[in-house]
């Protein structure tokens, strides 16, 4: 019987997928016969589609006429009318489409296509762990572009490609960075949220695990209740929604009002409404930073083997006194946010320094559609 459920789910899927196909070859003769230039925005991860979504559909919303917009997916269910289900697997099969972009990578295309991958950091953060990211690399080679938010980043890029003997691989652009640009403006209308929480943003666990804070969360959390006032909010990557962990934390602590789990698409509320954020080694600090401007603490009880990997020549890492601080053992987290809150003003102007160094700090979607122009 399993076996039959598992062929019928299989045949389902298939057959899903080839009316995809068969959809958006339509679609895309169609806008070749009306000399439109089809931009393919593609998301092959289930967990990262939704909060990726809103940003991404500004960025490409009011495109010139010259161009038609067009998105693939892997959820399991309908999002919008412009979005099609296909698995990546199937990808190979679309034709006529001139640009592909996603902002996770991708092993499959459309066939004579340029594709841009639109990295969805804000800082030189480590991608992956080092020892995935060689393959990581080789991957990326399938890219004519790779879109970035600063000369920091493409620095980092290319220190990365050389490390393994990598000497052509696709143009490195400096564009800014896309989501922030977003988020400032909805920012904007949420300033009047009383900032009454502190925020713990963890990396993906399975990224970085001798840098995860996972192992910790059950002690800070509790640390943070006990010698705070403040409520407490755990968002764990999108990655780790269904975390055993996660699950065991909600249950944990589900008797007190003063802690959430923050699981939804979008956290512009949660920044909003919290004063400090704590993480490991996630790029959210700097992006919290950038939008809020207020501090971060760095949890990293194995600082030390930063050095192992050179990751302390990282400007990640080099500058997280200029956006706040680090500890390295839970019974000081909170004498650490007591002595951050009242140098508050010292830290929001560090981090606006900071800021000016991202030469495209709010311009990224005009920059964006500069460089889409300059593609031949």
């Amino acid at each position: 019987m399993s076996r039959l459920i598992l062929l019928t789910k299989l045949s389902v899927s298939v057959a899903r997928n080839a009316c995809s196909v068969l959809i958006l070859n339509l679609i895309t003769i169609c806008f070749k016969l009306k000399k439109k230039k089809i931009v393919f925005f593609y998301h092959p991860k289930k967990l990262l589609t939704l909060m990726h979504q809103f940003y991404i559909e500004d960025l490409l919303e009011d495109m010139s006429e010259n161009y038609s917009v067009i998105y693939g997916h892997e959820v399991n269910k309908n999002i919008e009318k412009k979005y099609f289900y296909i698995k990546q697997g199937y990808l190979k099969f679309i034709f006529n489409i001139y640009l592909f972009i996603s902002n996770n990578i991708c092993d499959v295309f459309p066939p004579k296509t340029t594709k841009i991958y639109l990295h969805h950091n804000i800082y030189d953060d480590p991608w992956v762990s080092q020892n995935k990211e060689k393959k990581m690399c080789q991957r990326l080679l399938n890219y004519n572009f790779i879109f970035l938010s600063s000369k920091m980043q493409i620095k980092m890029v290319e220190e990365m490609f050389r490390r393994y003997d990598i000497g052509k691989f696709p143009n490195l652009k400096e564009i800014g960075y896309l989501r922030i640009d977003y988020l400032l403006r909805k920012y904007s209308e949420k300033l009047k949220i009383k900032k009454n929480c502190i925020l713990i943003a963890p990396t993906l666990f399975e990224g970085f695990p001798e840098f995860t804070i996972l192992e910790y969360l059950n002690e800070i959390i509790f640390e943070l209740l006990n010698n705070t006032s403040y409520n407490i909010i755990l968002r764990p990557h999108p990655g780790n929604r269904d975390h055993i962990k996660v699950h065991e934390l909600i249950r944990y602590f589900k008797n007190n009002t003063r802690f959430q789990c923050d699981l939804s698409e979008n956290y512009i509320d949660t920044y909003a409404k919290s004063q400090i954020l704590i993480t490991d080694i996630s790029g959210t600090a700097y992006t919290y930073a950038f939008l809020t401007l207020c501090p971060v603490i760095f949890f990293l009880p194995n600082d030390d083997k930063l050095k192992k990997y050179n990751y302390d020549k990282l400007n990640f890492f080099l500058n997280r006194t200029k956006i706040g601080s680090f500890v390295y053992d839970v019974k000081f987290i909170s004498q650490e946010i007591n002595k951050i809150l009242l140098e508050i003003k010292k830290y929001q102007k560090s981090i606006q320094i900071l800021i000016r160094e991202i030469k495209y700090f709010g311009k990224a979607k005009k920059r964006f559609r500069a460089e889409l122009d300059l593609i031949d």
